[in-house]
């Protein structure tokens, strides 16, 4: 059976970078821009794991994961958090979400796609003894150290001006640019080793 991921972030390339990270058969992602939505499609789609973020319209990430928690159908689910570099959690809104893992944008989405299949797994079969929480407390900058490589925190601005706005978006853009490139040059490579393995291996014989 394959997994089942809900994606639950209005960015297109972070849609783009999990959609290839997370191939079928092995996952079925469903990919939803507005929370609202993703609350409607629970039922719908049967998830194991939903990667959600706090900023979706209609009804914003921790008002899917509260209701997302609040379901009996839905205690098994795995939640995984997904935050911008800029964005602070409000950690009032998160206290009682129970997360398994809270990552920052940009991520590593072979790495993302390993934490999902264990975690998923493991919700799956009730382990014989007490296990350690992937995260014991939310760390100050609400970050996984799993997903901390090559971050980029850029200091909060010191005005709310619309130069300050605008600032950030570039930010964010680019750092979404730039992972999406990472990621499709990862997979390249992966693909040119492979024929030119296939390639050797038929002149071999």
């Amino acid at each position: 059976m394959p997994y089942k991921v809900i994606l639950a972030d209005p960015s297109p390339s972070v849609q783009k970078v999990v959609q290839m990270a997370f191939p079928e058969p092995e996952f079925e992602v469903q990919a939803i821009e507005d929370g609202l939505q993703v609350i409607e499609a629970l039922d719908r789609i049967d998830p194991d794991a939903v990667l959600l973020s706090p900023d979706l319209p209609s009804r914003d990430g921790y008002e899917v994961g509260h209701y997302l928690r609040s379901r009996k159908e839905s205690k098994n689910v795995v939640l995984i958090l997904i935050k911008n570099a800029f964005e602070p959690l409000d950690k009032e809104r998160l206290n009682g979400l129970a997360c398994d893992a809270i990552i920052q944008k940009p991520f590593d989405s072979e790495r993302l796609a390993r934490l999902i299949r264990e975690t998923v797994d493991r919700h799956k079969v009730p382990p014989s003894f007490p296990e350690e929480s992937l995260i014991e407390d939310v760390p100050s900058a609400g970050v996984l150290p799993l997903f901390q490589e090559e971050e980029f925190i850029p200091s909060p601005p010191s005005s709310g001006s619309r130069e300050d706005l605008e600032d950030r978006i570039r930010i964010l853009l680019r750092e979404e640019i730039l992972s999406v490139e990472r990621e499709l040059e990862k997979r390249l490579k992966a693909s040119l080793r492979a024929d030119l393995k296939e390639w050797l291996d038929k002149e071999k014989r």
